[in-house]
């Protein structure tokens, strides 16, 4: 009796710890219109492509990336960072071996299934005009858990520095 007792706490203890992580989790929509879970905010990303490198620093979040595809070279801090190969032709061991929480690429690069395979979470993502740019940043800006506010704030900050020029 009190074996089982125990036995029933336990799977109590780990289904509210299961609730509780699986509450946490973001999801957002990719531009395959796919349902990208992400199960604790990223603190190792790729990005293989350059916009979305800009937009993760743009955001704040620079610091997280550990590998970019060939092109990224803005804010100058990313000429550091490992090489990935291109977003077209991603190097699937070189992003593995960084061992990403999240990777970014561009909904026309090769390797998404692949790395999804192997465990990897992939988000693609491609801004094509000044709307897509946006709807990109609130969604980048989702997964890498920002408060919605704050980029508000960096949208702001970018559109008012193009209505300057």
């Amino acid at each position: 009796m009190l074996n089982r007792q125990s036995n029933l706490r336990w799977v109590l203890v780990l289904t509210i710890g299961f609730v509780l992580t699986t509450a946490q989790a973001i999801v957002v929509k990719d531009d395959r219109q796919i349902d990208v879970v992400i199960g604790k905010p990223p603190q190792r990303i790729v990005s293989l492509l350059p916009s979305l490198t800009e937009t993760v620093c743009a955001l704040g979040q620079c610091k997280k990336l550990v590998g970019v595809d060939r092109y990224s070279s803005w804010p100058e801090n990313v000429n550091k960072l490992p090489r990935m190969g291109g977003g077209i032709d991603p190097n699937i061991e070189s992003v593995v071996a960084a061992k990403p929480d999240l990777v970014l690429m561009g909904t026309s690069a090769r390797g998404a299934e692949r790395l999804a395979d192997l465990g990897i979470t992939v988000l693609t993502l491609e801004p094509r005009t000044h709307a897509d740019v946006q709807r990109t940043m609130l969604t980048l800006g989702k997964a890498l858990d920002i408060p919605e506010k704050d980029i508000a704030a960096v949208w702001t900050a970018i559109n008012t520095s193009l209505e300057a020029t």
